[in-house]
């Protein structure tokens, strides 16, 4: 199911949308692309990870070594 929403931009982002053949789509992945950074952030802190460049640095050396 869709919903059809009137939304109000900046005239740099609405100026880059013109470009787009279906800016539907792509709003739509970029909000995806939002709410999966916001749970990896989510997941991260709930795993002890600070959300710090150190921290950020640590969970990444934690993934390396899987």
């Amino acid at each position: 199911m869709t919903r059809k929403l009137a939304i109000s931009l900046p005239d740099d982002l609405a100026a880059r949308l013109d470009s787009e053949p279906n800016v539907s789509a792509f709003i739509a992945e970029a909000i995806r692309a939002r709410m999966h950074a916001e749970q990896a952030r989510a997941t991260l802190t709930a795993a002890g990870f600070a959300l710090t460049d150190a921290g950020r640095a640590q969970a990444a050396a934690a993934l390396d070594d899987l």
